[in-house]
């Protein structure tokens, strides 16, 4: 018995300034704005929200966060340019303009999320959505008849912020109790849950090594990503993988899987 999580919101504090390092270290922003988001912005109180666009931001809560918070921000989101956030390297759909950040925006974008990935091409969400809404994929999947589209993320779903605040570290150390068989694992080139911050939650976790960091390989014999393994559970990179790591590197995925399936090492 065991669990997989990959690229996973965890605390809130570690997540956002794994982020906003991420974001630095990657050319991404400026040194001053890095600085100055460091400065002005109350990590704890800032989540990633979807924009009605497609891309993500870190959010500031309304009366939880400066607006000089809020306008450092914007200013990070528009030194990146149109860029897809859940995967840095990816290319973006041009059939819609590049979104405009903007503390409205963000405060407009805090109440619900937007659509979805972007995953590995660059309209596939747009495709996805038509695929969805045929009548024989309905049929196959046996999908209820809506008075609305199945999308691949949907604007539909409300998120608690008090749950989107609270940190999961507890319920790892709960579940290390439970002798579980753990993988958590981060694609590489996600700057919006990036591997910066699962890095810096995982040494807050009751945590010793057993295995040091070393490479892991795929079934075609490349480096798939890098790894350690503590007592409690196993950490992983995927190479050149964004958000969702399937849709950029479906062999690695898929290689992990079933290794995490046999039992075996990376």
């Amino acid at each position: 018995v065991g669990c997989m999580v990959g690229n996973a919101w965890t605390d809130a504090a570690l997540d956002n300034a794994g982020a906003a390092f991420f974001w630095w270290s990657h050319a991404l922003i400026s040194d001053e704005t890095y600085n100055n988001i460091k400065k002005a912005c109350n990590y704890s109180q800032l989540a990633p929200i979807l924009s009605n666009s497609e891309q993500i931001s870190l959010s500031s809560s309304s009366g939880l966060s400066t607006d000089e918070c809020d306008q450092l921000l914007d200013k990070a989101h528009t030194e990146m340019g149109n860029i897809n956030i859940d995967n840095i390297y990816a290319d973006v759909c041009l059939k819609h303009p590049p979104p405009q950040f903007d503390s409205e925006m963000r405060k407009l974008a805090q109440k619900q999320l937007g659509e979805g990935p972007l995953w590995l091409y660059p309209c596939a969400i747009e495709y996805m959505t038509k695929y969805l809404n045929r009548k024989d994929v309905q049929h196959a999947i046996h999908a209820a008849t809506l008075p609305y589209e199945w999308m691949g993320c949907t604007i539909r779903v409300k998120y608690s912020r008090q749950d989107l605040l609270s940190s999961m570290l507890p319920v790892y150390r709960k579940l290390f109790h439970s002798d579980l068989h753990i993988l958590i694992y981060s694609g590489d080139v996600d700057a919006i849950v990036p591997v910066t911050g699962t890095r810096a939650w995982l040494k807050a976790l009751p945590l010793t090594e057993v295995v040091g960091w070393h490479p892991w390989m795929d079934s075609k014999n490349q480096v798939a990503g890098y790894g350690v393994v503590y007592d409690k559970l196993t950490f992983a990179t995927v190479r050149n993988a964004g958000h969702e790591v399937p849709g950029y590197q479906p062999l690695r995925a898929l290689d992990m899987f079933n290794r995490f399936l046999k039992n075996q090492k990376l």
